[in-house]
């Protein structure tokens, strides 16, 4: 008899630790949906499309309405111009890193050698292209992580 309150204790145990284990979703889930933050994700609505959306939730006026659009317009703008200052930051910081590589290179070249330099510089082309690979595969994971959990794939309308 006791053996048997045991079994069925062990049994209630093992079945109440599955039922909880699959009713708890991934942590990207609970955190919201953030399918529209994704680097990969070039679709943005239209400010009129934004406009239209807002004035169906908060039934907006024309004037309302036409005050959205513009407001959505000029964030665009804005953002517009802040990604292309964003870009030529980033071209001239690519710029001036590349100068200084090349010259560490010149001085660690004179300080260790050409031979050893060259041993130096292989070992550094490896290690790109292990960093490389790790890349690729960590966005290939997150990229089939997003896909597999998007709304479109569960055949969600939003």
């Amino acid at each position: 008899m006791k053996r048997n309150a045991m079994l069925a204790l062990a049994a209630m145990i093992m079945f109440s630790m599955a039922l909880v284990a699959q009713d708890q979703a991934p942590s990207h889930e609970r955190k919201g949906d953030r399918k529209d933050f994704n680097k990969g994700e070039k679709h943005m609505m239209t400010p009129e499309q934004r406009a239209d959306k807002l004035a169906k939730a908060l039934d907006l006026t024309d004037s309302q309405k036409a005050g959205a659009i513009s407001f959505f317009e000029k964030q665009d703008a804005l953002r517009h111009q802040q990604r292309e200052e964003i870009e030529k930051i980033r071209k001239e910081m690519k710029a001036k890193f590349e100068v200084q590589r090349k010259s560490n290179d010149e001085e660690l070249s004179k300080i260790i050698g050409q031979e050893k330099f060259h041993k130096f510089e292989l070992m550094r082309a490896e290690r790109i292209g292990e960093m490389k690979g790790k890349m690729k595969d960590r966005m290939r994971e997150k990229r089939d992580m997003h896909q597999h959990n998007s709304p479109e794939s569960k055949g969600e309308n939003l």
